[in-house]
């Protein structure tokens, strides 16, 4: 009897941890103010051959920019640590906007919804607004991967201006 008292208040405090944990979301947001038109700064984005060369953050990534396909792609964190994921394409607004999804393990543990928003200025520049909304129940145990998360995008928005300024030369 006193087994199963134990194991229904595991299953009854595990039940209740994962309806609290998928109710925490962490969203990351970085914006950078790039000196360069739409197209200019989607044909950069979506160069993705070319990511090697000047991308401290996802250092590679293939397939093919379309809704429902599934890239490969890999991400370095500060200290050199590289992930991989299989991230789907959400959605496509050619010179506006990229959003892919990753899931790590089967949907609801660690999911990212990645996302590039560019908007065009008057004057000839865009706002680029790169983020990832993080849901999931394992969200509270990932402020360390998160807080590098953070310092990648960062990185990253600094070297694309950078490959906009050498591209423009």
């Amino acid at each position: 009897m006193i087994i199963l008292v134990v194991a229904a208040v595991i299953v009854a405090a595990t039940t209740a941890y994962a309806i609290w944990a998928m109710g925490q979301e962490h969203r990351i947001e970085t914006t950078a103010h790039l000196d360069a038109r739409a197209n200019e700064v989607w044909a950069v984005l979506t160069d993705f051959p070319a990511y090697g060369e000047w991308n401290p953050f996802i250092t590679e990534i293939t397939g093919l920019l379309a809704e429902d396909e599934r890239l490969e792609a890999a991400f370095t964190q500060p200290g050199g640590k590289v992930n991989r994921f299989r991230p789907r394409v959400i959605r496509v607004s050619p010179a506006r906007q990229i959003r892919w999804l990753g899931k790590l393990g089967p949907g609801g543990l660690f999911d990212g919804e990645h996302y590039f928003v560019l908007q065009p200025q008057t004057d000839g520049t865009t706002v680029l607004t790169h983020g990832e909304r993080f849901t999931g129940v394992l969200v509270p145990f990932m402020k360390r991967l998160l807080a590098d998360t953070e310092q990648g995008f960062t990185s990253m928005n600094t070297a694309l201006e950078a490959r906009l300024e050498a591209d423009e030369e």
